[in-house]
């Protein structure tokens, strides 16, 4: 008690320095507190990092890929068809009446959107599902399952115009597939994924043989 009334009265007649208070921050900076969670140190962070073991091997499943891709296709469709609706109403109309023009519009806005968002969401359904069915079969997900499921896709939708539609749209949904793998892990993983993608194709396809 001696000890510390002693302590109290050398700090209250000024026996310590406080002249370097103003440079001290009043709180840490923020990476030290990043670790208290997880009980991870901040200097040992490198790159990605998951809080789980095995959660870098998790996929979303077919019924996620399904429901989103269908979805915005359907909403893309329905934002496009709109647009090109409106266009065609004020090409092809010219009546002076108001609610003549207006009923026009919303009837060439509602015609030509539901028309290429139904499609798009239909194509996005052949092509999730013949993705998903493909890389279940080759327990791989890699390219290949979107090339295939592009042209399958492509395949399917001109499947009753005869052998040369059928073929060459076979070959415009696998172009078609490969481009929208490069576009879609280019989004997620940044702009090496697609050179790093071709470069492993083509080592897959003629180096190791």
């Amino acid at each position: 008690k001696q000890w510390y009334q002693r302590r109290v009265r050398g700090n209250m007649t000024g026996d310590s320095d406080y002249s370097n208070l103003g440079s001290i921050p009043l709180t840490p900076p923020p990476q030290y507190y990043q670790h208290l969670a997880l009980n991870i140190q901040p200097e040992h962070l490198e790159g990605s990092q998951y809080v789980f073991a095995g959660d870098e091997k998790k996929k979303r499943s077919l019924s996620d890929i399904m429901f989103f891709g269908i979805g915005s296709s359907y909403i893309s469709g329905l934002a496009a068809g709109g647009l090109w609706g409106f266009f065609e109403h004020t090409r092809t109309f010219d009546a002076s009446s108001k609610l003549l023009r207006r009923n026009h519009c919303l009837n060439s806005i509602t015609k030509r959107g539901t028309f290429v968002g139904n499609s798009l969401a239909v194509l996005a359904l052949f092509y999730t599902a013949s993705t998903g069915c493909i890389g279940k079969l080759r327990d791989k997900d890699d390219i290949w399952n979107d090339i295939g499921g592009g042209a399958v896709t492509g395949g399917l939708y001109k499947s009753t115009k005869g052998i040369g539609t059928f073929s060459k749209f076979v070959g415009i949904g696998a172009i078609g597939g490969l481009l929208l793998n490069l576009a879609n892990g280019t989004f997620e993983q940044g702009s090496s994924y697609a050179s790093e993608t071709i470069s492993e194709t083509y080592e897959d396809l003629f180096e190791r043989r």
